[in-house]
């Protein structure tokens, strides 16, 4: 089970006891100890090695310290430092204003608010791996006296109600799917009733309901948010019964249209069934039915994709439109939102366009091969920079369906990696005559003396079926032989995982054997071991116009 460690300054045991059922919980013993924890480097918190850290602080309005956020900061440094690999989500905090004053008396609770998100940002800025948990946040959308509770408060010390608790907890699931990569991959919406008001077909581009007031706001309102989404990584498709000419004279035409063609991975306009155009366009995309979120005013359609692809997360539309922004956004917190975003998440719509285009280019030729000729495929194969990090530990954590043992490495594991004489962190970026495709392959070398280990292979789902995996491996060993003689034999594990099954023969067909294997077979966990003499693997032969290896 995942391990969390659930820290606060007030009483959290029913916080931790509703994520018992699905993590392993740590809390520290006593009220008000987690100070004392983070300074003892014996303590449990370190013993039990938590995958993530939850830090929740009450501002006490009526026993507030002096003082108290500059030593919350000093303890979020400490352990920041003694858990330099761990991500730490830190509560935003509630100061209500003191009720006793005049009218004339102007608060500071606002202020002292805002100089926590300051001391938040600032740590994040210097490079720490403390991100915000927005509870305050939650409680405003809430409402204050729906989340929190004076009775729980002067019973147990504990400021929040039973609404309030189940939001923290989701607030903690949501963001440890996030470390997890668990995330999804594109937003299918419907048109009519959906990004605007009417029926295209039937009211024309005048007779819509889409503009900057009144009920034509909210739905502009949710194209302002699907582009936002976009802009942040989440690929948009539109999944619509309509005429394909009456859809694009709304997009052409109507002065309100915040969304264009071009923000769409894909535009499926027919009167086929969307449960058959969504699994084809998962088939164009190389992605998932599990990868998607769709969005549909019809209720019909949302059952008829329920019972065809219930991989697909159907989101319930709300019976009142005012309210349809607001479930965008909810859509957006539980199913995309990451902790942080690359230069590849703002290209990421383009990138797979340019994939609908290779497709494209494939079904018009006789054999791979022959395809890989006609793309131009540009590779560079090389040890990683320090301008790649960032996208390496994105890499790191998202990828799943390519990937051999779906290892996860935190930032700094992965800058370790990096500095050790005993490890070394390869990628692979690719381009070719539709465009630069940036960092899209990552793998981690392990080195014993004579052996040598592929600790991590994983590759964009983007690129696969491009035949980069033989490119990369023939390159390694190339590399290996020409810089570490010593190494004679270099082994390579694949561990099952309920998304991985792709790559389950890859090491087979690349003409490694098979040593042994560990565990049962059908089930996650399973290893299977396999090794290959560095003089026996192939020189690097490949169909690429070029192929640029550790210059």
């Amino acid at each position: 089970m995942p391990k969390l460690a659930i820290l606060s300054n007030v009483t959290i045991d029913m916080v931790s006891m509703s994520l018992k059922k699905e993590y392993e919980v740590y809390q520290p013993s006593g009220f008000d100890a987690w100070q004392q924890e983070i300074l003892d480097s014996q303590s449990g918190l370190y013993c039990f090695k938590p995958e993530a850290v939850y830090i929740l602080l009450y501002a006490d309005k009526y026993n507030e310290k002096t003082g108290q956020m500059v030593l919350w900061e000093e303890s979020i440094r400490q352990i920041s430092v003694n858990l330099p690999q761990i991500p730490i989500f830190v509560s935003s905090i509630y100061i209500k204003e003191q009720s006793v004053r005049s009218y004339g008396e102007i608060g500071d609770a606002d202020k002292k608010k805002g100089e926590w998100m300051d001391t938040l940002r600032r740590l994040r800025q210097e490079g720490m791996e403390v991100y915000l948990l927005p509870v305050e946040e939650t409680a405003a959308c809430i409402g204050y006296n729906h989340f929190y509770s004076n009775k729980m408060w002067y019973v147990g010390n504990m400021p929040f109600s039973i609404v309030g608790i189940k939001a923290i907890v989701e607030l903690i699931k949501e963001s440890y799917h996030s470390i997890k990569g668990m995330r999804k991959k594109c937003m299918a919406v419907d048109l009519d009733g959906t990004l605007w008001g009417g029926v295209i077909g039937e009211d024309g581009v005048d007779g819509i309901i889409l503009s900057s007031h009144k009920e034509g706001q909210r739905f502009k309102d949710v194209q302002k948010l699907l582009l936002d989404m976009k802009n942040h990584g989440v690929i948009l498709a539109v999944l619509s019964k309509n005429n394909q000419e009456d859809v694009e004279e709304v997009f052409e035409m109507h002065p309100h249209m915040l969304l264009k063609k071009e923000d769409f991975i894909a535009l499926e306009i027919n009167w086929n069934s969307k449960a058959e155009n969504i699994k084809r366009l998962a088939d164009r995309l190389n992605i998932g039915l599990d990868a998607f979120v769709f969005l549909d005013d019809n209720p019909a359609e949302r059952e008829q994709m329920r019972a065809m692809c219930p991989e697909v997360a159907v989101l319930d539309f709300p019976k009142d439109t005012s309210m349809l922004a607001g479930t965008v956004e909810d859509a957006y917190i539980r199913y995309f939102k990451t902790l942080g975003s690359t230069r590849e998440d703002s290209l990421k719509t383009l990138m797979y366009q340019r994939n609908i285009k290779r497709a494209e280019v494939k079904e018009q030729t006789g054999s791979l091969d022959e395809y890989l000729r006609k793309l131009g495929i540009q590779a560079d194969i090389h040890i990683m920079t320090s301008k790649e990090e960032k996208r390496v530990v994105q890499l790191i954590n998202k990828t799943n369906q390519f990937n051999l043992t779906t290892k996860r490495y935190s930032k700094d594991e992965v800058l370790r990696l990096a500095e050790s004489s005993d490890s070394v962190v390869v990628t692979a970026a690719m381009s070719d005559i539709f465009g630069d495709e940036g960092i899209v392959a990552v793998m981690i070398l392990k080195f014993d003396g004579a052996k040598a280990k592929i600790d991590s292979f994983l590759m964009s789902c983007r690129v696969m079926g491009r035949k980069l995996e033989d490119v990369m491996v023939s390159a390694v060993g190339d590399w290996l032989r020409t810089t570490r003689p010593e190494v004679l034999r270099l082994n390579a594990p694949y561990i099952k995982t309920k998304k991985n099954a792709p790559v389950e023969e890859l090491y087979e067909k690349l003409g490694f054997s098979l040593k042994r294997r560990i565990g049962d077979e059908n089930r996650e966990g399973f290893m299977k071991e396999y090794t290959i003499l560095l003089k026996d693997m192939d020189v690097m032969k490949s169909v690429y116009k070029s192929v640029r290896a550790f210059k």
